[in-house]
């Protein structure tokens, strides 16, 4: 019967205190201070025939394809294994170290290019680490529930205006005025559990949710909930496994339930949603059945996307903003951005405007089962969609995969306003959600055709 030998690592890239955080717009961005560690985790699979590829999760906010170029360069000098059938993952920890400058926040990263170069060649050296631990194991997968800590954060009033559900938090929030959530939420916990001696000893956690419960008032490194996720399972199941964590489509899911004022943020937040959420993932690999998993292979292709044009009028705005913006700064924001922020994007889109962009989606197939990569903060109705039509017997979808790329928002979001389909919140024009998904579809069924 043909073997399946798969490899699993785990790699402290902290890096030195002093680097810019990224997820929020802050006065001061330096980092004073690690809370607990950021980690690389990847897991690679190799069949008898030569096939071989991976999953890289690293505790950041965003990879750009920038970012994913250096770590897959680095698996190329380091390992035999495949640099472009790595898909490349993002946790989305808003206290992690800023790599990017995508989102145009008035951070000189120059300075800091040798300290990110030195993190993103750590975080690939989780993927030679566990090319270099390929044992015969088995695959499992199992699922299950949680609803309890994620939360659709695009709020409908009874006016029919959207309003963000972090403004729950703020005094002059009323509960009575909202009707319900313009979307859902995709309550699903799936495990991808690597066996050994017909024990888990790995297993990758999907699950869509933003961790961004440490928000711009906090200034520690840490990996958010899912480090607390890591822990739990580690004390439940055992000290040696590890949790490697797709965080799934949540661009517009958080952890914020607008009827309950007095949850808060923090850490012990972190601590009651990754707890959560490893109990309900305990529960996952519990159920776990076997599946065929004789075969590794890879797709990937470019996406064309088409971005957002930006009028005269707005460029105009733009320019009157950030003329202001010069005689008084703009202060932190624990949720949201200022106008500078859009003001200064705005500019940056309107120089590319007419250039479609071309952005990668990924399909890593495993016997039976799929892991699928999308760039960006996707709504989590790309991922419900992706899951209901794919031909895999289990398919699990992954976003801020491979690339940062903006949210996006499903088509009928634009109309109802709000901040992700904001012009600067997302690049592209509606329809893009639609390309994403199309790929994905395609890939999975030429992967699992025959």
């Amino acid at each position: 019967m043909p073997a399946l030998r798969i490899g699993i690592a785990t790699v402290d890239c902290t890096p030195p205190v002093g680097l810019p955080l990224l997820g929020n717009f802050r006065d001061d961005y330096a980092a004073r201070g690690t809370h607990d560690p950021l980690l690389a985790k990847a897991i690679v699979l190799a069949d008898d025939r030569g096939g071989k590829a991976g999953f890289l999760s690293v505790d950041a906010c965003l990879l750009d394809r920038g970012n994913v170029a250096r770590i897959r360069a680095a698996i190329a000098e380091s390992c035999e294994v495949p640099p472009e059938n790595v898909l490349v993952h993002a946790t989305h920890t808003h206290s992690g170290p800023a790599t990017t400058d995508i989102l145009d926040f008035g951070v000189d990263l120059a300075s800091f290019r040798d300290e990110i170069d030195a993190f993103l060649n750590k975080a690939a050296s989780a993927v030679a680490a566990a090319a270099g631990r390929l044992e015969v194991a088995s695959l499992a997968v199992g699922s299950a529930t949680e609803n309890r800590i994620s939360f659709n954060r695009r709020l409908r009033r009874k006016d029919g205006s959207t309003q963000m559900n972090w403004e729950a938090l703020w005094p002059d929030f009323d509960p009575e005025d909202v009707e319900g959530a313009w979307g859902s939420i995709d309550p699903q916990v799936a495990c991808l559990a690597v066996e050994r001696e017909g024990r888990p000893v790995a297993g990758v956690v999907n699950f869509g949710l933003h961790p961004a419960i440490l928000a711009g008032d906090n200034w520690l490194y840490s990996a958010d909930y899912p480090g607390q996720l890591a822990e739990s399972l580690q004390k439940t199941i055992g000290p040696q496994f590890t949790s490697i964590f797709a965080n799934g489509c949540c661009g517009n899911v958080n952890h914020v339930d607008y009827r309950d004022r007095g949850q808060g943020r923090g850490y012990q937040m972190t601590q009651r949603v990754g707890y959560l959420l490893g109990a309900a993932a305990h529960e996952a690999i519990n159920r776990r059945a076997a599946v065929a998993a004789d075969r590794v292979a890879f797709s990937s292709e470019q996406v064309s996307l088409d971005r957002i044009e930006i009028s005269d009028e707005k460029r105009q705005w733009c320019e009157k903003v950030l003329e202001e913006a010069r005689r008084n700064p703009p202060k932190g924001c624990v949720d949201g951005l200022p106008d500078s922020y859009y003001a200064s994007t705005l500019l940056r889109m309107s120089r590319q405007q007419h250039e479609p962009d071309a952005v990668e989606v990924a399909v890593l197939r495993v016997g039976e089962a799929a892991l699928v990569g999308l760039p960006g903060e996707c709504f989590c109705e790309l991922g419900l969609e992706i899951k209901r039509r794919s031909p895999a017997r289990h398919t699990l979808v992954a976003g801020l995969t491979n690339d940062a790329i903006g949210y996006i928002p499903t088509r009928e979001s634009f109309s109802q306003g709000g901040y992700e389909p904001l012009p600067g919140s997302t690049f592209y024009r509606p329809g893009a959600d639609e390309r994403l998904v199309a790929s994905a579809l395609a890939q999975l069924n030429r992967l699992f055709a025959g």
